[in-house]
Parts: C-alpha cells; sequence; structure tokens
C-alpha cells in the first residue's frame, strides 16, 4: 500500500502537497493585472504575515476572494510558497519583486533573505537600482551597503546609463555621500546632475528646456555639489554659464572658491620624471627655494625606497641658514608609490623674499629619484622658485636639475 502524504515527517511537506493539491483551500488571490487564480489558506497567510492577518481576522475580514492587482501571479505564488515551506530561491530578476511583497505583507523571513541575496550581488549596473528600492523600503542596512559600494566605485557609477533613472531620493543620498567622500572632482558631479535632469525631461518628452527648467527638476540637490572645490576658471567654463543656480548662489559659489584658494594645501613638484635606483650615504641632500608670496610650508616629499626595506634620518627646514625645524623620519617601500608626503610637526611661515631650505639626512635602502626639473612652478596663485641647495653642510650631489626631494606642500 502506498504511505500517504500525511505521514511526512516535515509540516513544510505537507503544507504544500494541500497547496498544490488544492486541499481546503478557503481563499482565492486575484495576482497581478490579468487576475490569475492563487488559492491558499488563509490560516497559512495569518501565521506568517501580521498583514494578512489583520485582512482575515481584523474587525473587517476579507473573505472569499481578495485581489491584488500590484504583484505578478508569479510572485506571488513564490511569496505563497515561502510561506508554506520556508525554501525560495531568490534569483537577480526577481529579488526586488519579491522584497516589494515581503515588505508588503511584513513576512520578515522573506525580506531577510532578499535583503541579504542583494548585498551580495550589488554591481555597478544595478547598485542604482537596489538603492533605489531600498529607500523606497526604508531598508537602512542595504541603502548603507550600496552607498559604501558607490563610494568605492565612484567613478564608474556616475559614468553608468542606471544613474541617470534613478529616484531623486536616491540621487540626493548619492551626492550627499560624494560631498563627504570628495572622490570626483565637482565638474564630473555636476555634469552627472544636469544630464539627469535632462534625462527626466527627454522621457518625459520634453525637448527643449532652460537652465531655469533643469533647476526645477533638481531643486536643492543642486547645490550638494561642492562648487568651491571648483577652480574659478573651471567654474566659469563648466557652471555659470547654465543659468542653473541663481544669481545669490554664483555670489556664494565664487566666494566659496576664493576662500578654499586660500585655504587648499598647493603640492608643488619640481620633477617631470622619477627613476630608480639612488644610494643614501648618510650625507645630505637638499633644495632651496623662495616665494613672492607669504605661505606655509605643510609637507615635504621625500622618495621611497625602490625595494623593500627603509630609510631613516632627519630633516631640517632652514631659513637662510638658520634651522627653524628638525624632525625624525622612517621612509617605507611601498608597492607602486614612488615618495611620501612627510607632514611637518610644526608647519613653517614662509616669508616672501626669503630663501628656504629642506635637507634630508638619510640611510638604508637604495630609493627613487627624480628627473626632468622645473626651476619655477606656480600653481593656485603660489609661485616657487627652486634653486641649487644655499645651506652651509656638505651635499652628496642633488642639485636643482635632479635627484632627491620631490617636491613640497604650500598653502596661503
Amino acid at each position: 500500500m502506498s504511505e500517504s502524504w500525511q505521514h511526512a515527517e516535515s509540516f513544510a511537506v505537507t503544507n504544500t502537497y494541500m497547496l498544490d493539491a488544492e486541499v481546503l483551500c478557503d481563499v482565492t488571490i486575484l495576482a497581478g493585472k490579468d487576475e490569475q487564480e492563487v488559492k491558499c489558506h488563509r490560516f497559512m497567510l495569518a501565521s506568517r504575515s501580521p498583514v494578512f492577518y489583520t485582512m482575515f481576522c481584523g474587525s473587517l475580514p476579507e473573505t472569499g476572494v481578495v485581489q491584488v492587482p500590484d504583484v505578478e501571479a508569479s510572485v506571488f505564488r513564490q511569496v505563497v510558497r515561502f510561506v508554506y515551506s520556508g525554501e525560495i530561491q531568490v534569483m537577480p530578476e526577481s529579488a526586488m519583486a519579491l522584497l516589494y511583497v515581503a515588505k508588503k505583507y511584513d513576512i520578515q523571513a522573506l525580506t531577510d533573505r532578499c535583503r541579504t541575496f542583494l548585498e551580495k550581488i550589488i554591481a555597478v549596473d544595478n547598485v542604482c537600482i537596489i538603492l533605489e528600492q531600498a529607500v523606497m523600503f526604508d531598508e537602512k542596512v542595504l541603502i548603507q551597503q550600496c552607498l559604501t559600494f558607490v563610494t568605492d566605485n565612484s567613478d564608474q557609477v556616475f559614468r553608468s546609463n542606471e544613474i541617470m533613472s534613478i529616484s531623486p531620493e536616491a540621487l540626493r543620498l548619492i551626492l550627499q555621500g560624494e560631498k563627504e567622500k570628495q572622490k570626483l572632482q565637482p565638474e564630473k558631479v555636476y555634469a552627472t546632475c544636469t544630464e539627469w535632469a535632462k534625462q527626466s525631461f527627454t522621457k518625459a518628452g520634453k525637448e527643449n528646456f532652460t537652465g531655469g527648467d533643469l533647476r526645477q527638476q533638481l531643486g536643492d540637490m543642486i547645490l550638494l555639489v561642492d562648487f568651491a572645490r571648483m577652480t574659478f576658471d573651471s567654474y566659469m567654463d563648466h557652471v555659470d554659464e547654465d543659468d542653473i543656480l541663481s544669481n545669490v548662489e554664483k555670489i556664494e559659489c565664487i566666494r566659496g572658491i576664493r576662500k578654499r584658494r586660500k585655504e587648499r594645501p598647493s603640492f608643488i613638484a619640481r620633477f617631470g620624471d622619477i627613476k630608480s635606483p639612488w644610494s643614501h650615504g648618510n650625507l645630505a641632500d637638499g633644495i632651496s627655494f623662495r616665494t613672492p608670496n607669504d605661505v606655509i610650508l605643510c609637507s615635504v616629499a621625500l622618495y621611497r625606497p625602490c625595494k623593500p626595506g627603509n630609510l631613516s634620518g632627519t630633516l631640517e627646514i632652514l631659513e637662510d641658514r638658520e634651522i627653524v625645524l628638525t624632525q625624525n623620519v622612517t621612509i617605507m617601500f611601498k608597492d607602486n608609490e614612488t615618495y611620501e608626503n612627510i607632514n611637518l610637526v610644526k608647519e613653517i611661515t614662509i616669508r616672501q623674499g626669503v630663501t628656504y631650505s629642506v635637507r634630508q639626512t638619510l640611510k638604508g635602502q637604495l630609493s627613487y629619484y627624480g628627473v626632468d626639473h622645473k626651476e619655477t612652478v606656480k600653481i593656485n596663485g603660489i609661485l616657487v622658485t627652486f634653486m641649487d641647495l644655499k645651506a652651509d653642510k656638505l651635499v652628496y650631489s642633488s642639485s636643482l636639475q635632479a635627484l632627491q626631494i620631490h617636491g613640497i606642500t604650500l598653502k596661503l
């Protein structure tokens, strides 16, 4: 005699049999716009979903037939089978739809399953879609996962087609994260914002639009672009003539650029190319410089070892021939890096017209060295003239033309 289906040890097996065979089903779900029938049991739905419980056991209980036009029948059947068996195969093409149903009916176990799956498959071509859905369902953990991915892959995400279709709410979060992390040039962020607004109009069938139209679409999101990090020329070329910003906002942007220009350190590199190896013999190497500006010396770029190991010794800053700073330094080998910016333990005020010198005395591993020198360099309004070391101390081969001290960092 064949074994009865009721003899199965697992409740999931017997429950699923009753679902598939429509044994004692007492409710019919009309799923999707085409109202396909999905027959099931009220007590099973109510046992896993507070929403279904209220629907069937509340003061005005649903009976007989329930319409669910916003969920396709194939998706609803997967959800029902999960309710009966606890098993489901979440796939990329169905994950967002399943999450929608899980959130709608408060099926927590399915919500967790979908969230875990989505966290694992986040990629450049889907992160915007996943973020948009996560925002819609207020999935805070998933939102943060998406934003972290965007930060780590910002250049690719901002170049993707998918970001052009993202919701304003999700775009705002991306822009907030970018302003905080500053992974991209602000010109690129601005271009993405304006293109997003333009495509919004194009999709709506509007081909002609003004800067004012784009601003209306963007709202105050456009102010999340860090205009102050642009140069003045770049701002004038990319932003000023678009008329997306108001006149008052344009003035504030220019003020911000001027303020940031004064505060932002400028790295002055004195070589155009880097080679190896260079041998240090615990003798001094250095360079002198002067500038017509009153500036602050923040750091000095010294060459790293070109092989595993380290260099150690002293770094000195001199004003004319007087030592104004001495600090011990240790520079480690690092793959794919040729120099290290050594932050000074005390920033040095550089007075206009006075000759200053940077001097290193190191020993240890072979290092990189610079060639193709630049005698004068001007960056962000700071002009620096380099010259051979003027300080009175034995110097080992370094000169204006080549070898040690890759550059210096100054700020106004």
